[in-house]
């Protein structure tokens, strides 16, 4: 699990946090559903539960390839005031 992230180790379940720190260790990756949930040692099942989730809060955004769908670190306000909050607490 990524230091930037461990201050949310209590708040927030374990398996959504992991793919949380997949996707903000390396926010310029494409994801598919099965390779992320691999990254995040997550089930696929739960992973697509709650990457929807983080797609719904603006967290995570979706590249649709043909029939592919993809999934990556959504570059907002929202994803770079979290980094700042993490990083300067380190």
């Amino acid at each position: 699990m990524s230091k930037q992230v461990e201050p949310l180790s209590g708040l927030v379940e374990p398996n959504v946090l992991a793919i949380f720190s997949a996707l903000f260790n390396h926010p310029s990756q494409l994801y598919h559903l099965n390779s992320l949930a691999q990254t995040a040692t997550v089930p696929v099942s739960t992973t697509s539960r709650i990457i929807t989730r983080l797609v719904q809060e603006k967290f995570a955004e979706e590249v649709i390839v043909g029939k592919i769908i993809l999934y990556k670190l959504a570059q907002n306000k929202k994803v770079e005031l979290f980094k700042k909050l993490y990083t300067n607490e380190n």
